[in-house]
Order: C-alpha cells, then structure tokens, then sequence
C-alpha cells in the first residue's frame, strides 16, 4: 500500500498536470477565438478581438489556482495554501515563455511536466498549528 505522503504526492502532480494542461488549451483555444474574430472583421479596427482576447488572458491567470484548490479537494485532501499559492506564482512565471509562443511543443511538454514535479513536492507541505 502507498504511504499517505506518496499518495499526496502523486495527487499533487496529477493535479498540477491537469491543471496546465487544461488552462494552457482553454488559453490556446481563446487566443484562436480572438485571432477568428479579427480575421472575421479585419476593418473592425483596433477593437476586433479584444474581448476575446481580454478573456484569454482572464482564463491563463485566473484557472490555474482555481484548478489545484479544485482538483485537490476532490481528491479529498485538505490544506492547499502552499500549492495553490506557489503554484499560481509558478504558472505566472512559467507563462512568460509559453504565452510568447516563444517555446516549442516539446519544450512547453517539458515546461509542463516542471510544473506538475513542483506541484507533487508543494502539496507535501501542510501547515502545522501552533504547539502551545
């Protein structure tokens, strides 16, 4: 039987991987949105695709923590704060290479599979109380 801190670990990276992987095509699948509508009205000015646009960035920032509370709970494990909270710091910082399109396939496979290592070893840490 796995000990309860691999258990948690293996959650935290399943977690971590679904969690990139979902945001990063809901982001991908905006941007193909915005990109349509541009294409749709190209004299539509400056404005053609920006709410498109405004809900793909909305959807990269805001869906990966969303996704780790989410995905944790239930799979029944409790204090997150650590994970989420570095997680979505992480996501913002891995973000700056994959957003530009500046990576390739593999490199942004590789970017992921980072993340969803972090993510395993930042769900082992739980807060403690205080002993008093």
């Amino acid at each position: 039987m796995l000990s309860s801190r691999l258990c948690r670990w293996l959650k935290g990276v399943g977690v971590s991987a679904a969690a990139a992987h979902t945001t990063y095509w809901v982001w991908e699948s905006a941007e193909q949105w915005a990109w349509e509508a541009q294409q749709a009205n190209p004299d539509g000015g400056i404005g053609a695709g920006f709410i498109e646009s405004a809900l793909a960035v909305v959807a990269l920032v805001t869906l990966v923590p969303l996704l780790l509370w989410a995905g944790m709970r239930l799979l029944r494990e409790r204090d997150n704060h650590l994970l989420v909270t570095m997680g979505w710091a992480m996501w913002i910082l891995l973000n700056t290479q994959v957003a530009e399109s500046s990576a390739s396939k593999v490199e942004t496979e590789l970017f992921f599979a980072a993340f969803a290592l972090l993510g395993g070893f930042l769900s082992l840490f739980r807060p403690t109380a205080p002993e008093g």
